[in-house]
């Protein structure tokens, strides 16, 4: 059996994506955050 969807994969290009986000312009990055999805809390 074909698999259709490869979750590893995508998790893979995801992280990515974001982490160069991320080290491109961190401030930006976390600003975009907090505006999606209000205070983020650090543990």
């Amino acid at each position: 059996m074909k698999k259709k969807f490869d979750a590893v994969n995508y998790q893979r290009k995801a992280r990515e994506e974001l982490s160069e986000e991320y080290s491109t312009n961190r401030a930006a990055f976390l600003r975009e955050l907090k505006e999606k999805y209000g205070n983020l809390r650090k543990h």
